[in-house]
């Protein structure tokens, strides 16, 4: 197994993988692979992980989703019960 150093991680940034690897019960090291091996699975880039100020609303992301992975169909199950009594609000 390969060994990777990283210099000049601030302080903020090495504290809240630390943190979040306690959450898991995993060391600061093992959350840091954790988050590293998921990111290079999931064949996303940085700017696609990470938008600030992209000016992308909610729309665009799922547009450029679409495109990325395609669409599919599903079957929508017909109706077949009524939701319970209607509850009827009166002025008092």
């Amino acid at each position: 197994m390969g060994t990777l150093t990283i210099r000049n991680l601030t302080e903020d940034t090495k504290q809240a993988l630390r943190l979040r690897g306690a959450v898991r019960g995993a060391s600061m090291e093992d959350e840091a692979r954790s988050i590293l091996r998921a990111v290079v699975q999931s064949g996303l880039s940085v700017d696609e992980l990470v938008r600030p100020d992209s000016g992308q609303n909610a729309w665009d992301s799922i547009q450029a989703l679409r495109e990325r992975h395609g669409t599919f169909e599903f079957a929508v199950p017909e109706r077949t019960g009524v939701a319970g009594t209607r509850v009827v609000f009166e002025d008092t």
